[in-house]
């Protein structure tokens, strides 16, 4: 299956009134950084584990597929596995990958960052509004994108694109005499 990724504009009404989701990975940067900047071939959410079996069970279940062990397995509807941090789902006539939604496990009134159990961030920190829309905090994309065996072309891109937009809009140190 190919990926032919759902608009932006879409996901609202795809997700049948489950609102609280966050936009990630590629499409979060052009829009904190407020440019596209890149050609996308996928669209990413990220939800957290608490709320994600409200998030499922508004979509139709056969066309959600858990990413369990470098696999694809269909979701029987059932509790997700706590290792299952990345969920494929596919258009409505299941002919292509329409999103992914990003797991995000959290202890009380923190989120936890998977690859690094030691780093939490608030609730209340994880989600920026941009044009009206919940955005994964940038510094937790550039967290994610950076700390990689190896950075990818696109992450490299989307790096430099978010240390590009926090550049401008950072008011320099004043250097005195």
């Amino acid at each position: 299956m190919i990926w032919q990724p759902i608009p932006i504009q879409d996901l609202g009404p795809e997700l049948a009134g489950f609102e609280d989701w966050v936009l990630g990975g590629g499409h979060s940067v052009d829009l904190v950084a407020g440019k596209d900047s890149r050609e996308h071939g996928d669209t990413d959410i990220g939800v957290l584990r608490s709320r994600l079996g409200e998030c499922l069970r508004c979509l139709d279940r056969r066309r959600v597929f858990l990413c369990l062990a470098g696999q694809h397995v269909a979701w029987d509807g059932g509790e997700v596995p706590r290792e299952v941090h990345d969920i494929w789902v596919t258009d409505r006539l299941r002919e292509h990958w329409s999103f992914q939604i990003m797991v995000f496990d959290e202890e009380g009134d923190e989120v936890i960052y998977r690859r690094d159990p030691r780093i939490r961030w608030k609730r209340d920190h994880h989600h920026v509004m941009v044009n009206g829309i919940r955005v994964l905090n940038p510094f937790i994309t550039f967290l994610f994108k950076a700390n990689q065996t190896i950075v990818g072309d696109k992450d490299a891109h989307d790096l430099a694109t978010l240390i590009a937009s926090v550049s401008s809009r950072v008011v320099p140190y004043p250097r005195f005499p």
